[in-house]
């Protein structure tokens, strides 16, 4: 949550890396009334923020987004994309063998 955000908010312990090494720190973030909320503002970041622009760009594959959310500063974790790109990847396969 930064400063320009005037919704609720929650204060979490996460883990930001900072010069490259894992630091444990307390960060505030948006917090939402549902899902349903959480998601359009998601979706809103992306699409609007000019940073996040090859991001939205990016859609054909789990791999291209995470690493252009990355590339962007989205998140501070070196394996950010890696680990996305997986998260989606097996999100996919579960929702095809639910389909079969």
């Amino acid at each position: 949550a930064t400063g320009g955000w005037n919704g609720k908010v929650a204060e979490i312990t996460t883990t930001e890396y900072i010069n490259g090494a894992p630091q444990k720190i307390k960060a505030k973030f948006r917090a939402y009334d549902s899902y349903e909320e959480s998601f359009r503002d998601y979706a809103r970041l992306i699409t609007e923020t000019p940073r996040y622009a090859d991001a939205a760009q990016s859609t054909g594959s789990a791999k291209a987004y995470a690493t252009a959310l990355k590339k962007a500063g989205y998140a501070t974790d070196p394996e950010y994309a890696s680990k996305l790109s997986r998260a989606i990847q097996s999100a996919e396969m579960a929702k095809r063998s639910q389909q079969s």
